[in-house]
C-alpha cells in the first residue's frame, strides 16, 4: 500500500550522539553552553550544508566560531517520503470487502508498518471466514478439470522433447524408437509425441526454424490455456455456482458459506467479444460437437438396428459425419439462446442423495448437487449446413430427415445425466433453405417443382416453419435388410453386458401416472423458502420441490411442483434390486448384478462404467393441494403394528428388512405425533417442518426403457405397476406414514416396431400398445412373498 514520493530529498543532520561525544572529547571539548545551545539543532533535516551552518551561527551566537567543528560530525542523507497508494488501497479493499474508508487512517500511519497492522487487523478479521471459504472453493476447483493441467504438463514436455532436438540431445537412433526416452520424459508422452510425427524422418524434425515456430505455438497454447482456466475456475466460484448446504448450530443453518460449487454445471463460453456493457461476460451455450455427437450416436444405432454390422452402415456414419481424413456432409454450430431473457433466473437445483439400502438413510457422501437449466424461455438456435449434395447422397439426406424428426418427437438427448431426465429436448425446424447452380437436379428430385429464386448464379428455394418441416418427412425411407431388424435380441459386448451400440430386445416408453395416498413430502433443493429464528436458533420450512432456483429469493409465487426425476429412480431402483436378488455387488463389468445391468454401474479405474438402459423424467403435478406439517423429533418410540399406532417408551424406530439386505417403509396413516398447521408457524426447533401435497394429488412422468429382454421388462413392469393392492413409498418421513403413493401404466404406452419406424409408416403403426397385465409376470420377481406383505397398502 506505500507508495513512494515521486521526489527524492537531500538532508543534512546533525546527530545527537555526535554532539554529546564532543562534549567529552579529550582535547577541546565543547562546554556545556555550547551544547546545550545546539542541541535543538540535532535530528532536524537541513536542505544543505550552508543550511545547517547559517542555523549553527544564529543559534550559538558570539561562539559561532565553534560551528565548524559541529558541522564536521555531520550527516548527509537522501531522504524519501512515502505516502497511501490510493489505487492499490481500493483494489484490495474491493477484492476483500474491506472498508474503504480505512484509507484515511492507513495515510496518517503510511510510514509505520506496526501501526498499519494495527488498524488492519481487526478490519480482516471480520473478512477471513468468507476469504476462508472461497480458499476452500479454489482449492475444490484446482481438483476439477485435470484434463486442463494434464494438456499443460503433456504441451510442457512437447517443449522439452522440441528443445532437446535443438540443442542435438536426442539422436537418431532414438528417434522414433518408443523404448529409448530422452532423460526427463515420460514414456507415454514420449511414445504419443512419436506416434504423431511417425511420417516425419529426422532431418525434418531438426529443422531450427520449424522446431521453434512450433514451441512458440506451444507456449502460446500453454498461456491461453493457464489464462482461461483462472478465468473459469473464478467464474465457478462466484457464489451463484455455490450450492447451499447446512451447518452452524445444531446444523440448522442453510447457506452458500457451508456449501460447494455445484457438482454439474451448464457449459458457458467466455465471450471475448465486449458484451453490450463493454466487458466480457459468460455466455451459455450447447457445443456443436455435443449437437453431433448425439445425432451420431443415434444415427449409428438406428442403422446398426436396421442394416446390422455392415460396410453399408460404416459408410453412410462416414458420409454423414466424416472420418479421420474425410469432412462429413453434415456441419453442426454451436447452439446459442435465441432471446436474451436472463438465463440466471432458470436455474434450477435438484439433490442426488444415495440411500442406505440397509437403513433408508441418505449417505451424505455420497451427495451430488445439480444446476440445471429449465424453462419456456431456454430455446437455443443452431444450424445444420450440407455441402455439395449429389444425386448419391439421397439415402444420406433420407437418413438426415429422419434424425431430424426423431429430435423434433425429443428422442435425441444432450448432454450429461440422460437416465436421470436431464437432456432431453425437442427440437423444431423454422428455416430450410436450398441454394443449387441447377435448377433441375437433385433438388427437384428432393422438394418437387417449388418455385426456385434466381440469385444472381443461383437459384435459392427457401421454407419456413411447418413447410421446412413437411418437405423433410417426404423423403424416402430407410429398408431394413430383409425387411426385418438385423437385431432381434439386445445386443451384447465381449464382456457379456448389454450394449446400447444397437436397439434390439425390447425398446418403448411407459407413461405413468402416480396417486398420492397420504401426505408426501419431497425437500425443495437449496435455500429453504421459509425461515424463523426462536429462542433456540433458526428454524427452516421446506416446501415441496418444485422447478426453481436455487435461491428462496428468486423463486416464483406460481411453482411447478414435481417429483425429481432421480427420486422416482432411486425408489424403483430400490424395488427393482429386492425383486432381482442383486445382494450381491458388481465387480466389474463381466459381473455386474441384475439392478446395475439395467440401471447402470460405476466402477473403478477406466472403462468400467456402464450407462443405464432406462431413463426417467420429472414427474409434473397439475394443480396439487399442499399443506403444513409439523413432525416433532425424536420420534422412534411410535411403533405401527399394522392396525394403529402405540407409544412404546423407551423403544428404537421399527426396522424392516428383506434378506438383511433392504429396508422398506410398510404403509401406515400418519403417526399422532404429526401435526397438519394452518400455516408456517413454528413453535420449537426440536422439530421439522415441510409442506407436503396432500392425498389425491397426480403426477405423471414417463420411463423410457432400450434393449430389455423379457425377463428384465417383465420385472420392470411389476416394479412399476405393482400389483392391485401393493403402492410405493418414497420422500421424507416414511416412517410416520408420509409417502404412499400409487403408479398406474397408461394406456399411452408402447413398444417400438423398429422396421415400420423408419419406413414411413404413421406413429399409429409403429408403436405397438403394452399391455400391462401381459407384461406383469410375478414369476421373475425374487422375495415375492415378502415384498407383498411389506408393500400391501389396503389400508391406507
Amino acid at each position: 500500500l506505500q507508495e513512494q514520493s515521486a521526489a527524492a530529498q537531500d538532508a543534512w543532520i546533525i546527530p545527537e550522539p555526535a554532539l554529546e561525544k564532543l562534549g567529552k572529547a579529550k582535547r577541546y571539548p565543547l562546554s556545556k553552553k555550547v551544547i546545550e545551545a545546539a542541541r535543538p539543532l540535532t535530528g532536524k533535516p537541513f536542505p544543505s550544508r550552508e543550511a545547517a551552518e547559517a542555523a549553527l551561527q544564529e543559534a550559538l551566537g558570539k561562539k559561532a566560531h565553534m560551528a565548524k567543528r559541529i558541522l564536521d560530525v555531520m550527516v548527509h542523507t537522501r531522504q524519501t517520503s512515502r505516502q497511501l497508494n490510493q489505487a492499490a488501497w481500493q483494489e484490495v479493499a474491493e477484492r476483500l470487502g474491506l472498508d474503504p474508508a480505512l484509507g484515511e487512517r492507513l495515510a496518517e500511519h503510511i510510514d509505520d508498518e506496526e501501526a498499519l497492522v494495527e488498524i488492519l487487523k481487526p478490519a480482516c478479521a471480520e473478512v477471513l471466514p468468507r476469504l476462508y471459504e472461497q480458499v476452500d472453493h479454489q482449492v475444490r476447483l484446482l481438483q476439477s478439470d485435470t484434463w486442463v493441467d494434464e494438456e499443460i504438463a503433456e504441451r510442457e514436455e512437447h517443449i522439452r522433447i522440441k528443445t532437446m532436438l535443438l540443442e542435438g540431445k536426442i539422436t537418431e537412433e532414438q528417434w522414433g524408437d518408443p523404448t529409448q526416452v530422452p532423460e526427463g520424459i515420460s514414456p507415454r508422452v514420449w511414445r504419443e509425441f512419436i506416434d504423431a510425427h511417425r511420417h516425419v524422418r529426422y532431418r525434418h524434425m531438426l529443422q531450427p526454424r520449424n522446431l521453434q515456430k512450433s514451441i512458440t505455438n506451444d507456449r502460446n497454447l500453454i498461456a491461453f490455456l493457464k489464462s482461461y482456466r483462472d478465468r473459469v475456475r473464478q467464474e465457478l466460484a462466484q457464489p451463484y455456482n455455490i450450492d447451499f448446504r447446512i451447518g452452524g448450530p445444531s446444523g440448522r443453518e442453510v447457506s452458500r458459506k457451508y456449501g460447494k460449487p455445484y457438482d454439474t454445471v451448464f457449459t458457458r463460453m467466455l465471450s471475448w467479444a465486449a458484451a453490450g456493457d463493454g466487458e466480457e461476460g459468460w455466455e451459455i451455450y450447447i457445443p456443436g460437437s455435443t449437437i453431433k455427437g448425439a445425432f451420431r450416436k443415434r444415427a449409428s444405432q438406428v442403422l446398426r438396428t436396421l442394416w446390422g454390422e455392415s460396410a453399408k452402415t460404416t459408410r453412410m456414419l462416414q458420409r454423414l459425419f466424416g472420418t479421420e481424413g474425410e469432412r462429413g456432409l453434415l456441419l453442426f454450430s454451436d447452439a446459442y439462446l435465441m432471446d436474451p431473457y436472463d438465463p440466471e433466473r432458470a436455474w434450477c437445483s435438484m439433490d442426488g442423495v444415495m440411500m442406505d439400502p440397509q437403513t433408508g438413510r441418505p449417505v451424505e457422501a455420497a451427495k451430488r448437487d445439480y444446476l440445471f437449466a429449465y424453462g419456456d424461455h431456454l430455446r437455443f438456435q443452431f444450424r445444420i449446413d450440407l455441402q455439395d449434395v449429389g444425386e448419391e447422397d439421397l439415402e444420406a439426406l433420407s437418413v438426415l430427415s429422419y434424425l431430424l424428426q426423431d429430435f423434433q418427437r425429443g428422442d435425441i438427448p444432450l448432454g450429461g445425466e440422460k437416465t436421470s431426465g436431464l437432456g432431453w429436448v425437442q427440437g423444431t425446424v423454422t428455416h430450410l433453405e436450398w441454394v443449387t447452380g441447377d435448377p433441375q437436379g437433385v433438388g427437384e428430385t428432393l422438394f418437387g417443382e417449388r418455385p426456385l429464386t434466381r440469385d444472381g448464379i443461383w437459384y435459392r428455394l427457401t421454407l419456413e416453419d411447418e413447410t421446412a418441416a413437411e418437405a423433410l418427412r417426404t423423403f424416402p425411407p430407410l429398408v431394413a435388410e430383409d425387411a426385418t431388424p438385423a437385431i432381434e435380441a439386445p445386443p451384447r459386448a465381449a464382456a457379456g453386458f448389454i450394449s446400447h451400440r444397437a436397439f434390439g430386445g425390447h425398446c418403448g416408453l411407459l407413461v405413468v401416472e402416480a396417486e398420492v395416498l397420504t401426505p408426501l413430502h419431497i425437500q425443495e433443493s437449496g435455500e429453504p423458502s421459509y425461515k424463523v429464528v426462536l429462542d433456540g436458533g433458526p428454524v427452516n420450512g421446506w416446501d415441496f420441490f418444485s422447478m426453481a432456483p436455487p435461491e428462496a429469493a428468486q423463486r416464483p409465487a406460481q411453482r411447478t411442483y414435481a417429483l425429481p426425476s432421480l427420486s422416482i429412480r432411486g425408489m424403483l431402483r430400490h424395488i427393482y434390486a429386492i425383486a432381482s436378488d442383486s445382494r450381491t455387488p458388481s465387480s466389474d463389468l463381466e459381473h455386474l448384478n441384475p439392478v446395475d445391468r439395467v440401471f447402470g454401474w460405476v466402477g473403478h479405474g477406466p472403462n468400467q462404467s456402464l450407462m443405464g438402459r432406462l431413463s426417467f423424467s420429472f414427474g409434473f403435478f397439475d394443480a396439487p393441494e399442499l399443506a403444513w406439517f409439523k413432525v416433532p423429533y425424536p420420534y422412534g418410540e411410535w411403533q405401527y403394528t399394522g392396525t394403529e399406532w402405540q407409544r412404546v417408551p423407551g423403544r428404537a424406530a421399527r426396522l424392516v428388512q428383506i434378506a438383511k439386505t433392504w429396508r422398506l417403509f410398510p404403509h401406515a396413516p400418519l403417526a399422532p405425533i404429526v401435526e397438519q398447521l394452518e400455516d408456517f408457524r413454528p413453535d420449537t426447533v426440536q422439530a421439522s417442518y415441510c409442506r407436503a401435497i396432500l392425498p389425491g394429488a397426480r403426477a405423471r412422468f414417463t420411463i423410457r426403457f432400450w434393449n430389455l429382454d423379457d425377463e428384465e421388462l417383465q420385472r420392470l413392469i411389476w416394479c412399476v405397476a405393482l400389483e392391485p393392492g401393493l403402492a410405493h413409498k418414497m420422500g421424507k418421513h416414511r416412517y410416520l406414514g408420509f409417502g404412499s403413493l400409487r403408479l398406474h401404466v397408461l394406456p399411452e404406452s408402447y413398444l417400438i416396431d423398429w422396421v415400420r419406424r423408419y419406413a414411413g409408416k404413421p406413429e399409429a403403426e409403429w408403436k405397438v400398445p403394452l399391455q400391462v397385465d401381459e407384461w406383469r409376470e410375478p414369476k421373475v420377481v425374487k422375495h415375492l412373498s415378502e415384498l407383498r406383505k411389506v408393500l400391501n397398502a389396503e389400508q391406507l
